[in-house]
């Protein structure tokens, strides 16, 4: 009997340790997760900074002259003046979604917006590709086929639909 409650005394004991131990590593998690809340809208924009970059870096592997790059530069900053506003605008819609006061009619709006900035990104991409030479359209293609290919081979779940 002595050995029975000593047993059940320890076992008790072990468990509170361990309860103890579990809960703290739970609110340090808890902890963790917050934290990475808090840095996720710098952590986008640096998201976003690096696949700029990396759209560059396919340009900049087409070994362009001084002169193509200034005119790509022209369009770009011209095309971001120009969409600002939208995007902007789209952003508020966003911030709005996730209060959860999107209306119908803002719903609407955001889909307008999105497709005006997917028709001004495709007249930036086919003014861009007016600026390269024919040799410099074939290699360009050749990496997009590349990179596609790469993307259906590592994630073939993810298909892009046109």
């Amino acid at each position: 009997m002595f050995i029975r409650t000593r047993f059940i005394i320890t076992t008790l004991a072990l468990a509170t340790i361990f309860g103890g131990t579990a809960l703290a590593q739970q609110t340090q998690q808890n902890k963790t997760a917050t934290t990475t809340r808090q840095r996720d809208p710098q952590m986008r924009r640096m998201m976003r900074r690096r696949g700029m970059r990396r759209g560059m870096a396919g340009l900049r592997q087409l070994n362009l002259t001084d002169q193509q790059r200034q005119q790509m530069r022209s369009i770009a900053q011209t095309q971001s003046q120009s969409m600002q506003a939208q995007r902007q605008e789209l952003r508020q819609l966003m911030q709005k979604r996730r209060t959860g006061t999107l209306t119908p009619q803002d719903e609407t709006r955001a889909k307008e917006l999105r497709q005006q900035l997917m028709q001004s990104r495709q007249g930036v991409r086919t003014q861009m590709l007016g600026v390269l030479t024919p040799e410099q359209k074939t290699q360009m293609e050749q990496r997009i086929k590349t990179r596609r290919e790469n993307r259906l081979r590592l994630r073939p779940g993810k298909q892009r639909i046109i």
